[in-house]
């Protein structure tokens, strides 16, 4: 049985059906799910999973994140089922085998999952931290199972301290497509975490595009556990791809994942022939949804020609029929029509929005631009507010003085720890699912430009700037008209 399990894909599409007669931007949405089999057979011998733990010194204080982390590790063992190839990884500044105790993966049973508990009693912190480390480790030992689908949980409390940045960077790219990883990192109660939120990113972007959790209440790390190791092993196709072919009509613009979280795609692809390229999208399971924001520049066409100008399509391997969707459009010059924004387009946009605020928001407050910084973390804010995000509005509440949220008005506060940002700027970066299953809180109205609208100093009749390339929905905002 392949690993796959014959596991059904589902692709659907979303855009709007017309484009300026003078060529414009196709932003569609891509919806890619998949669904239980009709034979659900699942063969557990064809996942492997390994836990990297981080053992610094940091981890021991307070003792409480140590003992945490060892029973969360434990939870997750005892979730891992029989067949399952697996290991445990101490990190430190070096990346040590915990169970089993030579570099290789042990397969799960009641006996190796009893040794492999006992095992984690002997993990005491130590040392320093060096993630790229732990992650080779990883990849060593998932390549002596070419064969299974690889997941990592990497759990951590600090950053990459004991290693260059570029070294942290190389290891990342050593690891691309063979294995997904899960990052959890823990920080103390009150909101302050001494990981660095761009490196967890990075890693989590380049290897599966899975949402970066912060931990602040160390009672819920087992279940967070078993939570991840139950959606890994429910995976059955290793390696996903989306594929996006056009006619001589369209160009890609940029491929992102915008669901569960983002993760900017574009310099992944891989050239699937003429004219089409493959973007790697990692591992998937019957109860996985993943949505994509892909931007076609479609050349200027006569008004009321209509044509196809590509076509999305979903792979799964070699022994499964791809699933296509084609993308047709029509040329106008009715403005109305032109630059209608699609509902989908619109909500992912809006949150694509809300993450970028947050950034820049956060970089300027720590370069103590203060004005600067009240302008996008209160943008930020008042997105949230209006899409129901109240849990984010608390977040940055940590760092701004909340003034008027739907407004968007507030005061950065006085020498803000920047420990309290890391959570804000990982979470900016999760995203709520568009659909009818959304609540109406949480789902943004359509939106776009009824009429030409004004951005760097010129008017514009698209959806994108012609001078900077900014979205419609991103720049509608006080101070937009720049020059």
């Amino acid at each position: 049985m392949s690993p796959a399990n014959d596991l059904p894909l589902r692709l659907r599409v979303h855009h709007t059906e017309c484009v300026s007669a003078d060529g414009a931007v196709l932003d569609v949405v891509a919806t890619v799910r998949g669904e239980e089999p009709a034979h659900a057979d699942v063969r557990h011998d064809d996942l492997a999973e390994v836990i990297l733990l981080d053992s610094s010194g940091s981890m021991g204080a307070p003792q409480a994140k140590m003992r945490a982390a060892r029973l969360a590790t434990a939870a997750a063992i005892d979730a891992l089922p029989d067949g399952v190839a697996f290991a445990v990884v101490s990190g430190t500044a070096h990346a040590t085998m915990v169970y089993p105790g030579e570099r290789r993966l042990a397969v799960a049973d009641e006996t190796t999952r009893a040794a492999a508990r006992n095992a984690l009693r002997h993990v005491t912190p130590h040392g320093g931290t060096a993630i790229g480390t732990w992650l080779l480790l990883a990849r060593q030992l998932l390549a002596t199972r070419p064969d299974a689908i690889g997941h990592v949980i990497l759990l951590t409390d600090g950053r990459n301290e004991s290693q260059r940045p570029a070294d942290l960077r190389a290891a990342v790219d050593d690891c691309v497509g063979r294995f997904t990883v899960d990052c959890r990192a823990i920080g103390s109660s009150d909101g302050v975490h001494d990981w660095d939120a761009a490196e967890l990113l990075g890693i989590a972007e380049a290897l599966g595009a899975n949402p970066v959790v912060p931990v602040e209440d160390l009672t819920g790390l087992a279940d967070e556990f078993r939570a991840v190791l139950a959606r890994a092993m429910s995976r059955r196709v290793p390696d996903v791809r989306l594929r996006v072919r056009t006619t001589g009509l369209a160009r890609v613009r940029f491929v992102k994942q915008v669901h569960p979280a983002l993760a900017d795609l574009s310099g992944r692809g891989e050239p699937a022939g003429e004219l089409a390229t493959d973007y790697p999208v990692g591992a998937w399971s019957p109860h996985d949804q993943r949505d994509y924001h892909v931007a076609l520049e479609v050349d200027a066409m006569a008004p009321g020609a209509r044509r196809r100008i590509g076509w999305l399509s979903v792979h799964a391997g070699a022994d499964a029929a791809p699933v296509e969707a084609p993308l047709t459009v029509e040329w106008t010059e009715d403005a109305l029509r032109y630059s209608e924004i699609n509902e989908s387009v619109a909500y992912y946009t809006r949150q694509q929005d809300y993450a970028a605020a947050v950034q820049r928001g956060l970089a300027a407050a720590r370069a103590g631009r203060v004005a600067e910084a009240e302008e996008h973390l209160g943008h930020a804010v008042a997105l949230a507010h209006a899409t129901g995000r109240d849990d984010d509005v608390a977040l940055l509440a940590r760092v701004v003085d909340v003034l008027d949220a739907a407004g968007g008005r507030v005061r950065l506060k006085p020498d803000v720890d920047a420990r309290l940002t890391q959570s804000s700027l990982v979470v900016a970066h999760h995203t709520s699912r568009w659909g009818p299953q959304e609540p109406p809180a949480q789902r943004a109205a359509p939106a776009g430009p009824t009429a030409p609208w004004r951005h760097c100093g010129e008017e514009q009749g698209g959806a994108y700037c012609e001078g900077c390339g900014a979205h419609h929905l991103s720049a509608d905002r006080p101070g937009a008209d720049r020059s």
